[in-house]
């Protein structure tokens, strides 16, 4: 029997957007979620797919059948595939509101049933995000990428929580008790791209395999090291790439790194497991109890 108290676990989550404008591929999106579904059947685990209103509408048989399998299926948000403005953190509460609880009509209508799992386009959000969120049934997801400085998409994270956290309701680069369990994608925070703008993350077509080995051995040594409550190896990608096909460098990334997760969590004297989205929110509701994200300055370096 598996110690639970000795798991890491592994989530892969992929955004759905082929129907966007800038693309206009369905067919491609759904090569790509089943490739990346199979990827994940040949290890026994479940995913997360978190879709924007077009690719459920057009994919929906296909959605519908993910879920019945075990997959989980959120909502992804472009704002423009609605049309709005790209950026959602441009916007005050009301309009939020308007443009995610649009979306999450569409999604239910097709699903059945209200969507509990979000991610952010872009990460693009600001401090009315999550308050929105929560007022709106969400329960999890992804809206941070930690150490991201874009404030041309707005999407600027300096210094926000590494790990899985609930949200604050008044900050989103603070952990909080709001009722959201945020989930990031795994970056290695040492590692800087575009510019110093973005840190390198466990995006799967951001780099090889071999180069996302050292982001999931960091990622993996600092959860054991600050006692996460839940462990988490949090890849993400988009099904916008071959992944139907096992030659497909995507692919064989995404197989690489899986690989590379499993075999540092074992040197690491652990266990994998993969895991959806919601299930490690749910456990680490489980875990950890909200509180409110009072500060507290660290004063060792300080002269007194």
């Amino acid at each position: 029997m598996k110690n639970k108290s000795r798991m890491i676990y592994f989530n892969i989550s992929t955004d759905c957007e082929s129907t966007q404008p800038a693309i206009k591929n369905p067919g491609l999106g759904e090569r790509a979620v089943r490739g990346i579904a199979a990827v994940l059947d040949k290890e026994g685990w479940r995913g997360t797919f978190f879709v924007i209103p077009t690719d459920i509408e057009a994919n929906r048989r296909l959605y519908r059948r993910l879920e019945k399998e075990g997959h989980e299926i959120g909502l992804h948000l472009h704002a423009a595939a609605q049309g709005y403005a790209e950026f959602l953190g441009i916007y005050g509460p009301d309009m939020q509101e308007k443009i995610i609880s649009g979306a999450a009509d569409r999604f239910a209508a097709v699903m059945g049933r209200r969507p509990r799992g979000f991610c952010m386009g872009y990460g693009s959000a600001n401090d009315y995000t999550y308050p929105v969120l929560v007022r709106l049934g969400f329960t999890h997801g992804m809206c941070s990428i930690p150490g991201r400085i874009l404030p041309e998409c707005a999407s600027v994270w300096a210094g926000a929580p590494l790990f899985m956290h609930y949200a604050h309701p008044y900050h989103r680069c603070l952990a909080g008790g709001l009722d959201f369990v945020e989930i990031p994608c795994a970056v290695d925070w040492e590692s800087r791209m575009w510019g110093g703008k973005h840190p390198q993350d466990l995006r799967v077509e951001l780099v090889d395999a071999k180069n996302h080995y050292y982001t999931i051995e960091k990622s993996v040594r600092r959860q054991i090291a600050e006692k996460v409550p839940v462990k988490l190896v949090h890849a993400a990608t988009h099904d916008t790439f071959e992944y139907s096909d096992p030659k497909d460098f995507r692919r064989q990334t995404l197989e690489g790194i899986i690989a590379h997760y499993k075999r540092i969590v074992d040197q690491q004297g652990y266990q994998p497991a993969g895991i959806t989205l919601e299930a490690a929110a749910a456990l680490y509701r489980r875990r950890a109890k909200r509180k409110e994200g009072n500060l507290e300055l660290d004063r060792r370096g300080i002269i007194q």
